[in-house]
């Protein structure tokens, strides 16, 4: 009869509480003996709806939070990359290594669309693609580097960047490789000087190189003398030394024509032609060269200087994918 009682009383609280307007109250109840009943009481919906929504604000906040982080760190190495004062167009341009220059230094060729091409001066090239590289620093300061990259993810050379606008680089492999800007007129001198060298050493007289005149061989009557002058040679005297340095002047019909001078001026791949001299051509560049009709792969240069036997030596340039050479030449 006693647990009957709380039954009906536990009912009639629910229908008061209903129809005063409140939340209704979940109400279980256990009945665990005749005398003793357990009464546990629910949240209500006002509560219920009041932690989701506090549980809820607060994934929205660490979310927000997380998605600013995020903007921050995206923000910073944008604006860092942003201010970067450096740019791959910064090399392009002709390069050759301090001193003298000549055939005996490296020389670098850097073009607008990115890519290099690094001459060794005891023979070979290298090809890449230029780029800046960014490094950062645990206290925040940043480094910047011209890179030169091949098909590999490591750059085979790079050089700090510097002091702008760049007229010296220098690399932090390869022994600390250096180079200094050089222009397009003094490609052109050094080339026409070439020229010049290569014509008056095949015209018969052995032009002004060191020669051994006790070593000599003969055809027919022509006398040919042994080779001991090494300034143009890199790693061998004579002819090879001859025929890279006429690679790296000419090309087209001028190349043909004197490949076969060349060949026609050696005997033994060491001894040159000393007999019949004959005249030759020169480039008197002491003065220098004025450049005219550039384009991104050809230019014209004209002698400052004029020859009194020659008159005024015009050359032709092409840029051949890995030199600067001469397609023909004319004196005016």
């Amino acid at each position: 009869m006693k647990t009957k009682m709380m039954f009906v009383t536990a009912v009639l609280m629910s229908l008061c509480l209903t129809a005063c307007g409140e939340e209704p109250v979940q109400i279980n109840v256990n009945m665990q003996a005749d005398t003793e009943t357990a009464v546990t009481t629910g949240i209500t919906t006002a509560e219920t709806t009041a932690a989701v929504t506090e549980s809820a604000a607060a994934a929205d906040t660490t979310a927000a939070q997380t998605v600013s982080e995020q903007t921050t760190a995206v923000q910073t190495t944008a604006a860092l990359k942003a201010e970067c004062p450096y740019s791959a167009d910064d090399l392009v341009g002709e390069w050759s290594m301090p001193g003298t220059f000549g055939t005996r230094n490296n020389t670098l060729t850097v073009r607008k669309d990115g890519s290099v091409i690094l001459r060794y001066a005891a023979g070979g090239t290298r090809f890449g693609k230029a780029r800046i590289d960014t490094e950062e620093h645990p206290d925040g300061s940043v480094s910047y580097w011209y890179a030169v990259y091949d098909d590999e993810s490591t750059p085979w050379i790079s050089f700090a960047c510097g002091e702008q606008p760049v007229d010296r680089i220098s690399s932090g492999q390869d022994g600390e490789m250096q180079f200094v800007r050089i222009s397009l007129a003094d490609v052109a001198v050094e080339k026409m000087n070439n020229l010049t060298f290569l014509m008056k050493s095949m015209s018969g007289g052995g032009g002004d190189l060191a020669t051994d005149p006790n070593r000599t061989v003969t055809d027919g009557n022509r006398t040919f003398t042994l080779v001991t002058d090494d300034r143009f040679a890199i790693s061998s005297l004579g002819k090879i030394a001859f025929e890279r340095l006429l690679e790296e002047t000419v090309t087209g019909d001028a190349f043909t024509h004197w490949k076969g001078m060349l060949d026609d001026s050696f005997r033994e791949d060491a001894y040159i032609l000393t007999s019949g001299a004959h005249g030759f051509y020169t480039f008197e560049t002491a003065h220098g060269v004025t450049l005219s009709d550039q384009t991104d792969s050809s230019f014209t240069a004209t002698t400052n200087d004029t020859s009194q036997l020659d008159g005024t030596g015009v050359a032709y340039f092409v840029f051949d994918g890995v030199n600067w050479t001469i397609e023909r030449y004319e004196f005016q």
